[in-house]
C-alpha cells in the first residue's frame, strides 16, 4: 500500500516509473469534470472508473481484494475513510470472482484506517484488503476515481 497526494511538490519520487507515469497521466485530466463511468488509458491494462457514492459506516461494509489489478483510489471531492489490512489479515467464505477480479471479505487482524481528502490517493496491490467508501464524520457524497492497473505492468 502506498499513500500520497497528487498535490505534493515532489510527487512521484520514490514510485516505480510505471506507477509515476500512470499517476502523471491521470493528473492531466480535469478530474472534477470527468464523466462517471469507465475511461480507458491503455485498454484493459490501465483504465479508470469514475464514481459518485455516499459514504457509509465502516461497520456496515465489507472489504475487498483483487488478484489481477492494483487499485489506485483517488478522492476527487468530499471526505472518505478507507480501512485496510495486510495480506493474510482477513477471512472470507466468499469465492473469488475472476470475471470481476473481486473477493469480498472481512479484515480480522490489525485493521488500519486512512482518511482521504481531495487530491489524496492510495495504491492497493493485489491481495491487500481494503474497505473504501466509509464515513469520516457522517454520511457524505463523494466523487472518486479508481484506476485499475494490471499487475503484469509492474513485472
Amino acid at each position: 500500500m502506498i499513500y500520497g497526494s497528487l498535490y505534493n511538490p515532489r510527487f512521484g519520487r520514490g514510485l516505480s516509473p510505471v506507477l509515476a507515469n500512470i499517476l502523471n497521466t491521470v493528473r492531466q485530466y480535469d478530474l472534477p469534470g470527468l464523466a462517471l463511468g469507465r475511461h480507458e488509458i491503455d485498454g484493459d491494462r490501465v483504465f479508470m472508473n469514475v464514481m459518485e457514492l455516499v459514504t457509509e459506516p465502516a461497520e456496515s461494509k465489507r472489504a475487498e481484494i483483487h488478484q489481477e489489478y492494483l487499485d489506485i483510489q483517488i478522492l476527487i471531492g468530499g471526505e472518505e475513510r478507507i480501512d485496510y489490512g495486510l495480506p493474510g489479515s482477513w477471512d472470507s467464505d466468499d469465492p473469488y470472482d475472476a470475471s470481476k477480479d473481486l473477493q469480498m471479505l472481512d479484515i480480522k487482524r490489525s485493521p488500519q484506517t486512512l482518511n482521504l481528502t481531495p487530491g489524496m490517493y492510495v495504491i492497493f496491490f493485489p491481495l491487500e484488503p481494503h474497505k473504501p467508501g466509509c464515513q469520516v464524520r457522517g454520511a457524505k457524497s463523494i466523487k472518486k476515481v479508481v484506476v485499475k492497473v494490471h499487475y503484469e505492468l509492474l513485472l
